[in-house]
């Protein structure tokens, strides 16, 4: 598990800038799960060690805001949580693997009434309310970058950015969102 104690994020340079709209928030443990969803003793290794099952519809999100675990592959997750979490031994005879990569991404929050206007002028996804909802997520490309985009809330996503492109990222957000500013 990562110590977050000596970490500095790049978003740290714009924190001035960052609004209600997009914010930066700050570290979480995260962890690459890769195994079968069919093995009992793997969907019970991973309830026991993160405390939700596993998201086994494609491009969803289960568990809490505390942790949660998504969906990015048949045999791949990415778990998410604000507390540290100490791994269990992995169960034998279970062919998996846990990683810790916590290190790999930031998160970048946008709310408000107007995020998918946000959101469609660096993205081509399709994020209408009637095709991506809250507890989806799925992997695109956010103005050219690789990223993972999580609805929680009708007005509420998470933008999960490789570290070396969260500042790009964030710029580009926060120039989106300039036009929606209240005034």
């Amino acid at each position: 598990m990562a110590s977050f104690e000596y970490w500095h994020s790049p978003l740290a340079l714009l924190e001035d800038q960052f609004t209600d709209q997009v914010k930066a928030l700050s570290f979480r443990s995260q962890f690459n799960l890769r195994g079968n969803p069919e093995e009992d003793g793997f969907s019970a290794w991973v309830k026991q060690t993160f405390g939700c099952d596993l998201a086994v519809d494609p491009n969803t999100v289960s568990g809490s805001d505390e942790t949660k675990i998504l969906w990015l592959g048949p045999d791949e997750w990415l778990v998410v949580s604000s507390k540290e979490i100490a791994l269990e031994d992995l169960p034998e005879g279970c062919h998996m693997a846990c990683t810790d990569v916590s290190a790999n991404r930031l998160i970048i929050e946008l709310n408000g009434p107007h995020v998918r206007d946000i959101l469609s002028k660096c993205c081509e996804l399709d994020f209408h309310p009637r095709v991506f909802g809250p507890g989806q997520a799925v992997q695109t490309l956010i103005a050219k970058s690789q990223a993972i985009v999580e609805q929680c809330d009708k007005d509420r996503f998470l933008i999960y950015v490789r570290n070396s492109f969260s500042l790009y990222v964030a710029e580009w957000l926060l120039e989106a969102a300039r036009e929606y500013e209240m005034k």
